[in-house]
């Protein structure tokens, strides 16, 4: 497409000597060209992000489209900077990283280990915080008080913790003096609380709490405690980009911008209590 500029020089030709015909042509023709937005003179920049498709709500597939939180926190930010447009991929979350690592994906949001800092380059702050700060409990739970009001590990010691089989966070971060109920997956989890009665509490994000609640029928009975005495609670997503991009410094630098915006800081919020609908009681 010709620049605008030339556009209209070449529309200020003196049309002296040439005929009627030719230069209602070009009138027509300038008019065309001159009435045309200049923001169609470039295309967005597409950035291509890959992101899990089996950690719900924080990122899944549904009908092998990527969805959760994400992909929502990435959706709002980048509307913000309309000279990009994205893509998701959904897959499972090593073969995701590896995209980034091979340049199939430009980037990603995930914890900025020292590992992944070698190939990627992250943004100064997260796009989101997933919290384990939350014990999980039932509403029918006769110690649901003491749950409530817990102040540290040694308040709930009684009490029966539904763990998690082979999760290094937890077997690092809560006491081994907690009686434990071990099983495999998340979905267990919350059976094994809500409707079995295995356990007491549970430790998970409200959010992903409220997910499974939801999809197995279980949001009345599900009760959240927000305590500050878990160790590392505060799991960190930042967005990533490959090193090997070109312009990542200039792309980072708009994102960085982009997020320090307290109207974006806001729909964040917005987007977590969509997530969160029961809230913390």
């Amino acid at each position: 497409m010709w620049p605008v500029s030339g556009v209209a020089s070449m529309c200020r030709w003196p049309l002296n000597g040439w005929s009627k015909a030719f230069r209602a042509v070009l009138a027509f023709f300038c008019a065309s060209l001159l009435s045309l937005p200049i923001a169609q003179a470039e295309e967005a920049r597409l950035l291509r992000f890959a992101l899990s498709a089996e950690s719900p709500p924080t990122s899944y597939a549904q009908n092998g489209e990527a969805q959760g939180i994400l992909r929502d926190m990435l959706l709002a930010l980048f509307a913000t900077l309309p000279e990009y447009r994205l893509e998701f991929i959904s897959l499972p979350w090593a073969r995701a990283q590896l995209e980034v690592t091979r340049g199939q994906a430009d980037g990603f949001c995930t914890f900025p280990s020292e590992n992944r800092k070698g190939y990627a380059r992250f943004a100064a702050r997260p796009v989101y915080v997933w919290d384990y700060g939350n014990l999980v409990y039932s509403r029918d739970n006769a110690q649901g008080g003491v749950i409530a009001s817990a102040k540290s590990f040694d308040d709930l010691r009684d009490l029966r913790l539904i763990s998690q089989e082979g999760v290094d966070w937890e077997s690092e971060n809560v006491p081994g003096f907690i009686q434990r109920y071990p099983v495999n997956t998340p979905p267990q989890m919350i059976h094994m609380l809500l409707r079995r009665g295995a356990g007491d509490f549970l430790i998970m994000s409200a959010e992903q709490a409220q997910y499974y609640a939801n999809l197995f029928g279980y949001t009345e009975q599900l009760r959240n405690a927000k305590v500050d005495f878990i160790p590392n609670s505060q799991v960190q997503f930042h967005i990533g980009l490959r090193q090997s991009l070109p312009d990542v410094e200039q792309i980072m630098a708009r994102i960085d911008q982009a997020m320090a915006d307290p109207a974006f800081q806001a729909r964040q919020e917005a987007i977590i209590l969509q997530y969160r609908a029961a809230g913390i009681r």
